[in-house]
């Protein structure tokens, strides 16, 4: 984090639905509180689906989980408030909370008055207006990417338009394998400095989830994900961004 930041805000997006951006959140959220230096904060801006994948009325059962769009629907203050747990303040949607819409002032106040030193904002399901104001409101935006060439098609719009934005971003190619052309990826995508995660077995995703437990703490996403998540943070943290 560059001097006189002392807060670091990402928007996460996906360039095409299931690209894998809640994945790439909630890993990434790990890797920043595994260094000790960093309190990550995850936060969903339009549609949830964390809180169910995540298992979080399990790991908070007995324990309070602060509901944070009620509370900002009913006009209450969040500063200070968090859901702690992995050293990660989960702001996510719970179930009962699935139906509440923030408009754009109170979602850009949810964003700043988080508890956290890196907010992590997975961005989806917005208008497009709200789509670029909030991105316009962030330290850095990273984009991901599924290399299936129907799915960039699908995102070719989008990516034209934050190819010339000007703003501070990063992309990420998720599920990256050996079925894909690098060639002609980067011929259609025509970006620079990728960064890289590797497909993860299926069979990961579902047994985490079966068993309640957190993606970044399976020993094999681990393996494949460490040093791939090491290099991303070091880039969101550089002063400069490509």
């Amino acid at each position: 984090m560059n001097a006189g930041m002392d807060r670091l805000k990402i928007g996460v997006i996906a360039l095409t639905p299931g690209a894998g951006a809640g994945f790439v959140c909630s890993c990434l959220a790990g890797a920043f509180a595994e260094t000790g230096r960093y309190y990550p904060a995850v936060l969903e801006i339009g549609e949830g689906g964390l809180f169910d994948s995540l298992a979080m009325d399990k790991h908070f059962a007995g324990r309070d989980y602060f509901s944070f769009f009620k509370a900002m629907n009913c006009g209450k203050s969040i500063r200070g408030r968090s859901n702690r747990l992995y050293g990660i303040n989960w702001i996510l949607r719970s179930p009962e909370e699935e139906g509440i819409f923030l408009d754009l002032p109170d979602a850009m106040r949810m964003v700043n008055h988080a508890s956290g030193d890196v907010i992590l904002c997975r961005i989806t399901n917005v208008s497009d207006e709200t789509l670029w104001r909030l991105l316009w409101d962030m330290d850095r935006i990273l984009v991901v990417i599924d290399p299936l060439p129907s799915k960039m098609l699908a995102g070719y719009k989008l990516l034209c338009s934050l190819r010339t934005s000007g703003l501070p971003i990063l992309y990420l190619i998720n599920k990256m394998n050996g079925g894909v052309s690098r060639k002609e990826m980067l011929d259609y995508l025509k970006l620079k400095n990728l960064f890289y995660l590797p497909m993860i077995d299926e069979e990961v995703i579902y047994s985490s989830e079966y068993g309640c437990r957190f993606f970044y703490d399976h020993v094999s996403a681990r393996s494949k994900l460490e040093k791939p998540m090491e290099d991303l943070i070091q880039a969101l943290l550089a002063v400069e961004t490509a």
